[in-house]
């Protein structure tokens, strides 16, 4: 048998180490390149099925930017969007103040132990439970405030100074609906307080801390905690969304909404949010430990989902954890996510909204984090207005109604006594019940109703009124035919 000459050995040794190395790259580029492919047509899918108007988005992995890419244009001057434009991030600003707290935990300012009226002297509540509250439990939500209670509070357009402070203080008429600690229940009023708080810890304003403390060590060169600030960096309203379609927002930035849900921020800002979920973020920012707590669950509030101290937990423990959070604002939508086991961040940030789209943009979230992951995705839910046809239907049933009762009425077609009288109040009672039964299922107040789902808002009111109409015809008749 012939045997290959040492040198010629190495050369092909050589030559085949070379080839195997030179394709890893290529494969692993090629990877890549298919994941990006993939994530780009599932946002822009969503943008066009939503009709979306702007969004910004970035993923990182291991610290390192993988992907960032903008679409479309701002609100009122429609400006091209980019990675430094600013959007509402809803309630993930809940996130920022929340670290803004640990902070003052970190260096000794604040305990989270403390009842809220050792530091809000001034904020007097019902049967004196100020003194039962603590800050730990304004973060996890679980101070008994209610959902409605901190709604009722919510995006009223303020400006000042004094807007965060002056809310506040509209909670002392506000019953607890729970025992402090007793039970989560999400809302607004407690990161309102939790604003007011640094403010009075500080000696600043909250936009002034959140500026000097947060973004500025944190490099969000974009984020703003008021209305001038937030102009001024390069912020633009969004759009509400009527029956589908985007309409330039009637809603204006709140002040007083800062701490719960009016931050504004790019996406190049969040990515640097994410570095610091990651554990990773600027050095001497905050202890491990205290950044651990942070994102330690505190009280369940799902299958597998808990709520830490201002963030929430799906998975804890499991190789599938994710520490993330939703935000949204009448005219905005974000989301932002960290999953540890595979260092795998990002954030996605949109300038349009409506309470019954939010789902779509949780799930495009959950499908991009499966392709990150190198799952099989579900697909997101298409956009779908099935509840307002159904309110736009009923709506012009009542209209065709009250054409017909009046037609009887100029004709003096009368009805039976007991039937139109019984009928007629019928419609009266549901005409003056809607609405108040409206906010009780879906424990909104209406104002909340009428900024986050504008067309059926207005739907429900001209339901209202033709069921008046309605009830006052059915009566009017039968009193033609009495007299």
């Amino acid at each position: 048998m012939a045997v290959l000459p040492s040198s010629l050995l190495k050369i092909i040794l050589i030559l085949i180490l070379f080839t195997s190395f030179s394709c890893l790259p290529e494969n692993s580029a090629s990877a890549e390149e298919d994941i990006e492919a993939k994530i780009e047509k599932a946002i822009k899918d969503y943008l066009e099925d939503y009709q979306v108007p702007g969004a910004s988005v970035a993923f990182v992995n291991n610290n390192e930017l993988f992907f960032s890419k903008s679409w479309g244009v701002t609100g009122e001057s429609e400006e091209e969007v980019t990675e430094q434009t600013p959007f509402t991030i809803g309630s993930i600003s809940k996130s920022l103040t929340a670290m803004a707290i640990m902070k003052l935990a970190d260096n000794g300012t604040i305990r989270l132990d403390a009842s809220i009226e050792e530091y809000l002297p001034w904020l007097k509540l019902n049967k004196g439970k100020a003194g039962e509250i603590t800050v730990e439990q304004l973060l996890a939500q679980t101070s008994g405030f209610s959902t409605y209670d901190g709604l009722a509070l919510s995006d009223k357009e303020l400006t000042g100074s004094k807007a965060i402070k002056h809310q506040v203080k509209k909670l002392a008429e506000v019953e607890l609906t729970a025992a402090p600690g007793e039970k989560h229940q999400y809302s607004n009023a407690n990161f309102l307080i939790l604003g007011a708080m640094i403010e009075e810890l500080t000696g600043m304003s909250y936009e002034e801390y959140m500026e000097q403390q947060i973004f500025d060590p944190l490099g969000m060169k974009y984020a703003a905690a008021d209305k001038e600030g937030a102009y001024e960096k390069g912020y633009l309203s969004g759009y509400q969304s009527w029956f589908g379609f985007p309409v330039k927002s009637s809603v204006a930035y709140d002040d007083a909404g800062a701490p719960y849900g009016y931050i504004t921020a790019s996406s190049a800002d969040m990515v640097q949010f994410v570095k610091l979920l990651s554990g990773k973020g600027p050095e001497h920012f905050i202890s491990d430990k205290t950044l651990d707590l942070f994102k330690t669950p505190q009280v369940q509030t799902g299958e597998d989902r808990y709520y830490g101290l201002g963030i929430r937990i799906s998975g804890p423990d499991t190789p599938k954890e994710i520490i993330w959070h939703s935000g949204s604002t009448p005219d905005s939508h974000a989301e932002i996510f960290y999953i540890p086991g595979t260092s795998w961040g990002g954030v996605i940030l949109t300038n349009k909204n409506h309470i019954l789209e939010e789902d779509g943009l949780y799930y495009l979230k959950e499908h991009i984090i499966s392709l990150l992951n190198g799952d099989e995705p579900e697909q997101v839910p298409n956009h779908s207005l099935t509840i307002q046809y159904i309110l736009l239907g009923c709506v012009l049933l009542l209209v065709i109604l009250s054409i017909y009762l009046w037609k009887r009425f100029r004709t003096r077609k009368f009805l039976k006594k007991g039937k139109g009288l019984s009928v007629g109040l019928i419609f009266i009672g549901l005409s003056a019940a809607l609405i108040p039964v409206f906010t009780a299922c879906t424990s909104s107040p209406w104002h909340s109703i009428s900024v986050f789902a504008p067309d059926i808002a207005l739907l429900t009111i001209v339901a209202v009124i033709m069921l008046a109409i309605n009830g006052l015809l059915l009566i009017r008749l039968i009193h033609k035919k009495t007299k």
